[in-house]
């Protein structure tokens, strides 16, 4: 198997277990130096990252439209939809970089003008 299909399956298997709830199994793709980047907040650790995630205290999941593959990084081409207690969908744009088919660095890209105001 290719170093691009290893960082593929990588990353599509942390959103199945983003996707299906599974906190644990998703933290079990990052790597321990796991590094966030994005427009509502960065993180330096799996553990912030999931920490500020639970903050948003909002049910979404993650349509992927598209997988892009090229070595160890992976661009994520995906909608956010907003669940509860809002909705929307929104546009993404994700970069990862994996090592050791482990999420080394994340990053992610939307318009926040998009993002419901949840008040």
């Amino acid at each position: 198997m290719t170093q691009t299909n290893k960082s593929l399956e990588t990353v599509q298997a942390f959103f199945n277990a983003i996707n299906s709830g599974n906190i644990e199994k998703a933290s079990s793709y990052l790597a321990h130096n796991h590094e966030y980047t994005g427009p509502m907040f960065s993180t330096k650790s799996p553990e912030e990252y999931f920490g500020e995630l639970s903050k948003m205290q909002m049910e979404f999941a993650v349509v992927t439209q598209d997988l892009i593959g090229y070595d160890s990084s992976v661009t994520h081409i995906s909608i956010l939809k907003m669940i509860a207690p809002v909705q929307a969908e929104i546009p993404c744009c994700e970069v990862f970089d994996i090592e050791n088919e482990k999420i080394i660095r994340q990053r992610f890209f939307f318009d926040t003008a998009l993002f419901p105001d949840n008040k």
